[in-house]
Protein backbone atom coordinates (compact mmCIF):
# COMPACT_ATOMS: atom_id res chain seq x y z
CA UNK A 1 0.00 0.00 0.00
CA UNK A 2 1.70 3.30 -1.05
CA UNK A 3 1.32 6.07 1.36
CA UNK A 4 -0.38 9.23 0.04
CA UNK A 5 2.87 12.31 0.70
CA UNK A 6 0.90 15.59 1.56
CA UNK A 7 2.62 19.29 1.03
CA UNK A 8 3.15 20.51 4.06
CA UNK A 9 0.13 23.25 4.51
CA UNK A 10 0.48 26.56 3.35
CA UNK A 11 1.23 29.46 5.93
CA UNK A 12 -2.57 30.78 5.47
CA UNK A 13 -3.65 27.23 5.59
CA UNK A 14 -2.38 27.19 9.47
CA UNK A 15 -3.91 30.42 9.87
CA UNK A 16 -6.79 29.19 8.78
CA UNK A 17 -6.99 26.16 11.12
CA UNK A 18 -5.55 27.75 14.03
CA UNK A 19 -8.53 31.04 13.64
CA UNK A 20 -11.30 28.55 13.96
CA UNK A 21 -9.86 27.07 17.58
CA UNK A 22 -9.84 30.65 18.49
CA UNK A 23 -12.99 31.50 17.75
CA UNK A 24 -14.16 28.28 19.12
CA UNK A 25 -12.27 29.89 22.35
CA UNK A 26 -13.80 32.88 22.42
CA UNK A 27 -17.11 31.57 22.09
CA UNK A 28 -16.36 29.33 24.70
CA UNK A 29 -15.46 32.66 26.88
CA UNK A 30 -18.89 34.59 25.77
CA UNK A 31 -21.40 31.73 27.00
CA UNK A 32 -18.82 31.15 30.43
CA UNK A 33 -19.21 35.18 31.17
CA UNK A 34 -23.00 35.22 30.21
CA UNK A 35 -23.88 32.40 31.99
CA UNK A 36 -25.43 33.13 35.59
CA UNK A 37 -23.21 34.45 37.91
CA UNK A 38 -24.96 33.21 40.93
CA UNK A 39 -24.26 29.40 40.40
CA UNK A 40 -21.17 28.39 42.45
CA UNK A 41 -19.13 27.35 39.23
CA UNK A 42 -19.28 30.26 37.52
CA UNK A 43 -15.66 31.64 38.62
CA UNK A 44 -14.25 28.52 37.74
CA UNK A 45 -15.64 27.58 34.28
CA UNK A 46 -14.94 31.37 32.88
CA UNK A 47 -11.39 30.91 34.63
CA UNK A 48 -11.45 27.38 32.31
CA UNK A 49 -12.51 29.22 29.26
CA UNK A 50 -9.91 32.00 29.79
CA UNK A 51 -7.07 29.53 30.06
CA UNK A 52 -8.04 27.82 27.09
CA UNK A 53 -8.33 31.54 25.54
CA UNK A 54 -4.73 31.59 26.29
CA UNK A 55 -3.50 28.65 25.42
CA UNK A 56 -5.68 29.28 21.79
CA UNK A 57 -3.94 32.88 21.60
CA UNK A 58 -0.55 31.41 22.32
CA UNK A 59 -1.07 29.14 19.58
CA UNK A 60 -2.14 31.78 17.35
CA UNK A 61 0.77 34.41 17.60
CA UNK A 62 3.60 31.06 17.42
CA UNK A 63 1.33 29.83 13.93
CA UNK A 64 1.27 33.49 12.17
CA UNK A 65 4.30 35.27 13.46
CA UNK A 66 6.96 32.20 12.73
CA UNK A 67 9.98 32.74 10.20
CA UNK A 68 7.49 30.87 7.65
CA UNK A 69 4.23 31.77 9.23
CA UNK A 70 1.12 33.97 7.65
CA UNK A 71 2.55 37.40 8.60
CA UNK A 72 5.99 36.52 7.07
CA UNK A 73 4.48 35.16 3.55
CA UNK A 74 2.03 38.01 3.91
CA UNK A 75 5.22 40.65 4.22
CA UNK A 76 7.06 38.65 1.11
CA UNK A 77 3.54 38.74 -1.10
CA UNK A 78 3.07 42.10 -0.36
CA UNK A 79 5.70 44.38 0.61
CA UNK A 80 3.52 47.39 0.94
CA UNK A 81 0.94 46.13 4.04
CA UNK A 82 4.70 45.87 6.17
CA UNK A 83 3.14 48.56 7.97
CA UNK A 84 -0.48 46.86 8.36
CA UNK A 85 1.49 43.62 9.32
CA UNK A 86 3.53 45.56 12.26
CA UNK A 87 0.38 47.00 13.73
CA UNK A 88 -1.40 43.63 13.96
CA UNK A 89 1.87 41.95 15.29
CA UNK A 90 2.04 44.72 18.20
CA UNK A 91 -1.39 43.82 19.00
CA UNK A 92 -0.39 40.37 20.30
CA UNK A 93 1.34 41.55 23.28
CA UNK A 94 -1.65 43.54 24.43
CA UNK A 95 -4.49 40.86 23.59
CA UNK A 96 -1.72 38.54 25.86
CA UNK A 97 -1.84 40.94 28.56
CA UNK A 98 -5.71 41.36 28.18
CA UNK A 99 -5.83 37.92 28.79
CA UNK A 100 -3.83 37.77 31.74
CA UNK A 101 -5.79 40.48 33.62
CA UNK A 102 -9.38 39.39 33.09
CA UNK A 103 -7.87 36.05 34.39
CA UNK A 104 -6.50 37.84 37.67
CA UNK A 105 -9.83 39.70 37.95
CA UNK A 106 -11.98 36.30 37.67
CA UNK A 107 -9.55 34.83 40.40
CA UNK A 108 -9.11 37.73 42.40
CA UNK A 109 -13.17 37.88 43.22
CA UNK A 110 -13.47 40.96 41.42
CA UNK A 111 -17.85 41.98 41.41
CA UNK A 112 -19.13 40.20 38.52
CA UNK A 113 -20.24 43.62 36.28
CA UNK A 114 -16.25 44.76 36.38
CA UNK A 115 -15.43 41.06 35.68
CA UNK A 116 -18.07 40.60 32.25
CA UNK A 117 -16.89 44.36 31.42
CA UNK A 118 -13.37 43.20 30.72
CA UNK A 119 -14.23 39.92 29.35
CA UNK A 120 -16.44 41.80 26.88
CA UNK A 121 -13.52 44.27 26.20
CA UNK A 122 -11.37 41.24 25.76
CA UNK A 123 -13.44 39.46 23.27
CA UNK A 124 -13.86 43.10 21.51
CA UNK A 125 -10.60 43.54 21.06
CA UNK A 126 -9.78 40.08 20.10
CA UNK A 127 -12.70 39.76 17.15
CA UNK A 128 -11.12 43.74 15.86
CA UNK A 129 -7.83 41.38 15.74
CA UNK A 130 -9.09 38.98 13.53
CA UNK A 131 -10.95 41.60 11.13
CA UNK A 132 -8.22 43.74 10.36
CA UNK A 133 -5.83 39.73 9.88
CA UNK A 134 -8.75 38.95 7.46
CA UNK A 135 -8.23 42.43 5.66
CA UNK A 136 -4.57 42.18 5.50
CA UNK A 137 -5.54 38.28 3.77
CA UNK A 138 -7.71 40.09 1.31
CA UNK A 139 -5.01 43.03 0.72
CA UNK A 140 -2.16 40.73 0.04
CA UNK A 141 -3.84 37.93 -2.32
CA UNK A 142 -6.95 39.28 -3.66
CA UNK A 143 -5.18 42.73 -4.34
CA UNK A 144 -1.24 41.16 -5.41
CA UNK A 145 -1.96 37.97 -6.73
CA UNK A 146 -5.59 38.12 -8.75
CA UNK A 147 -8.31 38.59 -7.23
CA UNK A 148 -10.28 41.54 -9.83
Amino acid sequence: MTEEIREPATALEAASVQRIGLQSSMSRVEAAAAAPARDPNWRNRLANSLEDLRLALNHHVVVVEASDGLLAELAAAAPRLANQISRVQDEHPVLSSQVADSMVLVSEGTDVDTVRSAVLNLLVAISRHRQKGADLVFDAYDVDIGGH
